[in-house]
C-alpha cells in the first residue's frame, strides 16, 4: 500500500473547494494533489529472527536460487538489490565455483488479499451537503460513528465513519542465511511484507529489500513497521 503525505496551503484549500461539485472531480483532484507536491510512501512489516554469529564479518556468501528462480531474469533483478543491500554487513560474495560460509535463498511473491478498512464520508463533496448521509459495508449495513473533521481550509462540519472491505495485495519478501560453518543451521530469517491497493513487485521490491537489511541482523523476534518515501517517476 502506498500512501499520501501532502502539505496543504490556503491555495489548495481553494482549488479542493472548487471542486465539489461535477463528475469529474475525482479526476481533478488528483491533479491538485500533485500540484500540493505530495509525496507517496510505502509502509512495511518487518519480521526477523536471527542467531547472527559474532565472527561473520569477512566471510564468504552466495545466492541460491531454487529451480525455478535458476533460469529468472526477475530473480536476477532482486539478487541484484540483495547483493548491494547485504554489502555493508561486512560480508562478501564468494567467486563463482568457490565454497561460501553463508547460503542466501530468497522468495518474494504477490497475492490478491481482502482487507477492512474505515471510510470517511466527507459531506464536503455529498450531494445532501454538511449533513450528508454516510452508506457502506456489505448486506446493507450502515457505518457508525459520528464525528467533526475540518476541510482544507473550511470551517468544521458533521462527518461519519463507515466500515467495509476492498481488495488489495500483499507484496512479501522472506530472505533466510544459513551458516555451513554450523553443518548449515539457519542463521537469519526476516520477511518484510507490504499490503495495499495495487503496485507491481519490481516497483515495490526495492523498499522490501531495504526495509530487511537496514538494521540487520535486528533484534531476534523483531517486528518493527517501517515507512520509506518512494521515488518519484516522471
Amino acid at each position: 500500500m502506498s500512501m499520501f503525505k501532502c502539505n496543504y496551503s490556503s491555495d489548495t484549500g481553494a482549488a479542493l473547494r472548487s471542486l465539489r461539485r461535477g463528475a469529474g472531480w475525482a479526476v481533478k483532484l488528483g491533479a491538485v494533489l500533485v500540484l500540493a507536491g505530495c509525496a507517496s510512501t510505502l509502509p512495511a512489516r518487518v519480521t526477523t529472527f536471527q542467531q547472527w554469529p559474532a565472527d561473520a564479518p569477512g566471510a564468504s556468501y552466495k545466492l541460491t536460487p531454487t529451480t525455478d528462480q535458476q533460469d529468472s531474469l526477475e530473480y536476477r533483478q532482486y539478487a541484484d538489490m540483495l547483493r548491494t543491500a547485504i554489502s555493508p554487513v561486512g560480508i562478501v560474495e564468494a567467486r563463482p565455483g568457490a565454497q561460501a560460509r553463508f547460503l542466501i535463498t530468497m522468495t518474494y511473491g504477490v497475492e490478491p488479499v481482502q482487507v477492512r478498512v474505515e471510510r470517511q464520508y466527507d459531506p464536503f463533496y455529498s450531494p445532501w451537503g454538511p449533513y450528508g448521509y454516510g452508506y457502506g459495508g456489505f448486506g446493507g449495513r450502515r457505518g457508525g460513528g459520528f464525528g467533526f473533521g475540518v476541510p482544507f481550509g473550511g470551517a468544521p462540519y458533521p462527518q461519519t465513519w463507515s466500515s467495509t472491505t476492498m481488495d488489495a495485495s500483499r507484496a512479501s519478501l522472506k530472505v533466510e542465511i544459513r551458516d555451513a560453518a554450523q553443518n548449515n543451521a539457519k542463521v537469519y530469517e526476516s520477511t518484510a511484507v507490504n499490503t495495499g491497493a495495487g503496485g507491481s513487485l519490481p516497483e515495490i521490491m526495492p523498499y522490501l529489500v531495504r526495509a530487511i537489511f537496514d538494521r540487520f541482523p535486528d533484534t531476534n523476534g523483531q517486528v518493527r513497521q517501517v515507512n520509506y518515501e518512494m521515488e518519484n517517476r516522471r
